[in-house]
């Protein structure tokens, strides 16, 4: 059994990801990204320049955005699915940096 990483792990992006992650979780409820105006009907984008958005946009990075998801589902108290686990290996997060980001989280 190998010992949980330590922060230091983790980049600078890393980390910054994981506290939009944490404001997400307070803010939004982990609801998901908002979809892009474009693919809004009419009277969605009439609602949205009436009322406004403020559910949280995606992260232009593939893997700093399943790190904000991952960091929002785990502090909202969400198990992280098995989808979003095998997101984050494919996008390169070792068990010691999804640790680390557990580590921060606690």
């Amino acid at each position: 059994m190998t010992a949980p990483a330590a922060p230091a792990d983790l980049t600078r992006e890393d980390k910054v990801a994981i506290v939009i992650g944490l404001d997400d979780a307070r803010r939004h409820r982990c609801c998901e990204p908002a979809l892009p105006r474009e693919q809004l009907s009419r009277t969605a984008r009439a609602l949205l320049w009436l009322l406004g958005d403020n559910r949280p946009g995606r992260l232009a990075n593939p893997r700093l955005e399943a790190v904000r998801r991952f960091a929002c589902a785990t502090r909202a108290g969400h198990e992280p699915g098995v989808a979003l686990m095998g997101q984050l290996n494919t996008l390169g997060l070792k068990p010691s940096h999804i640790a680390a980001v557990q580590g921060l989280l606690m």
